[in-house]
């Protein structure tokens, strides 16, 4: 990577000082007694990925509880460290740093379905600026009705400013210009390709285990059937770092 050890203890520290960049903290999860720097993408099996390594590290939920693993206290993430140790597990190569990525066109329906085509609580306001933006019928004085995917979709990539990790793009969430990744795995075969990281790592078989279940799954749903071309060059368009650096097609919301 282009950060000797000294810039990277640097930045490191600015990292602390700002407080702000969630990668570094709450998508993070790190070892130094198992050898492993892992980051963590939302939607993108994130959850199975937290209760597998926080369950060898002791610190896991228990199962009817898996959402805690992505509380405040949950760990351990690579902030946690002191900054030489975080500067060692990111440069030696006996560390392994790996994270998953997924299809742009699916992660984004994913996120659609997970928190804004259902009453989620934490989105209710977003949900009610896109039904306000996009004309939704007035019920009892208020906007109404559930959210279309188009609407969800054009309203995000239209205003930036609503983002949260959920849509943000992948390349930004992995800060792979600090982090040299052995092994970025895709969503689209996480069982194999988890459970070969696992394997690597020598983890337990109780952690093997947990990687086979699927804790916040969403329902699936043909790509086809709620993209067409303009909408689809869109999320292309805004998504192109992504589709360009991890290898997706452009037009493989045609078959997704």
């Amino acid at each position: 990577m282009g950060m000797d050890e000294v810039a990277l203890a640097q930045h490191i520290e600015a990292v602390r000082a700002e407080g702000r960049h969630t990668s570094w903290d709450y998508h993070s999860r790190a070892s130094a007694a198992h050898r492993y720097v892992a980051m963590t993408v939302p939607k993108v099996a994130c959850t199975t990925i937290k209760m597998a390594l926080q369950t060898w590290e002791g610190c896991g939920p228990e199962p009817s509880r898996w959402g805690d693993v992505h509380a405040g206290w949950a760990g351990p993430t690579l902030l946690a460290y002191p900054t030489a140790q975080i500067v060692e597990m990111l440069r030696s190569p006996d560390c392994l740093r790996f994270s998953f990525v997924r299809n742009p066109y699916s992660r984004l329906v994913s996120a659609w379905k997970s928190k804004l085509a259902w009453d989620d609580p934490q989105y209710g306001p977003l949900r009610a600026s896109i039904r306000e933006a996009c004309g939704y019928p007035v019920v009892d004085g208020q906007r109404a009705g559930p959210i279309a995917f188009r609407d969800a979709a054009e309203c995000l990539l239209g205003n930036p400013a609503a983002f949260d990790d959920h849509w943000m793009p992948q390349v930004d969430l992995l800060i792979a210009d600090v982090i040299d990744y052995r092994i970025v795995g895709r969503f689209e075969r996480f069982g194999q390709d988890f459970h070969a990281i696992l394997g690597r790592l020598h983890a337990p078989a109780e952690v093997v285990d947990i990687a086979s279940q699927v804790y916040n799954p969403t329902p699936p749903m043909a790509l086809a059937a709620v993209y067409d071309s303009p909408l689809a060059r869109r999320v292309y368009d805004h998504y192109i770092a992504d589709f360009e650096t991890f290898g997706y097609h452009e037009n493989s919301w045609r078959s997704g």
